[in-house]
């Protein structure tokens, strides 16, 4: 499933990993990116409860706690990670169809599942390292730019057309979320 060789792969070679991934069925997509999310939710919230007593914020340290918070923060990464992966699909798709024509859905996931997989890793750097946002906004733009040419095989042109604009939404929608790019 996830691990740090298909981390690194996704980081390193985009264009090589997505060309790999190209003919997997969606399913293992969808299950490489909820495994993406649960994984997620932990170093969030593993990296939260390691702040609360370094900035002297009072925490959860009861083990029942922990476990509680835990549970709802995976229902709730994967559930918001489901949502954003088929609103930006659709999203995305409607610019893809603008572009070039008859294209199937499946093949947008794809690119959306990929380019969301890195942001939702390493979400829980936001409120950690100053500028993160804006590192995981750039690598959602490359991802999505080779899953665009990858996936859907249409012109560089094109494909940074919609990355760049499927990249500005988001960070529209992280503006309307009052997220702070700058950390």
């Amino acid at each position: 499933m996830v691990t740090i060789k298909r981390v690194t792969a996704i980081i390193l070679h985009p264009l090589a990993y997505l060309n790999e991934v190209r003919e997997h069925p969606l399913k293992y997509d969808v299950l490489f990116f909820l495994v993406a999310a649960i994984i997620g939710s932990i170093l969030y919230l593993g990296f939260s409860v390691l702040q609360n007593p370094v900035y002297g914020q009072p925490g959860m340290h009861s083990p029942l706690g922990i476990i509680g918070m835990s549970i709802t923060l995976m229902v709730l990464f994967v559930i918001d990670g489901l949502e954003f992966v088929l609103f930006i699909s659709l999203v995305e798709h409607f610019f893809v169809l603008f572009t070039d024509g008859h294209r199937d859905f499946e093949k947008t996931m794809k690119s959306v599942i990929y380019a969301s997989a890195l942001p939702v890793l390493f979400v829980w750097t936001i409120h950690n390292v100053q500028y993160s946002a804006l590192v995981l906004t750039a690598a959602f733009l490359v991802v999505t730019y080779f899953g665009i040419r990858t996936f859907h095989e249409i012109t560089k042109d094109r494909s940074a057309f919609v990355a760049i604009f499927m990249t500005g939404f988001v960070v529209f929608l992280l503006y309307l979320g009052k997220v702070n790019l700058s950390g």
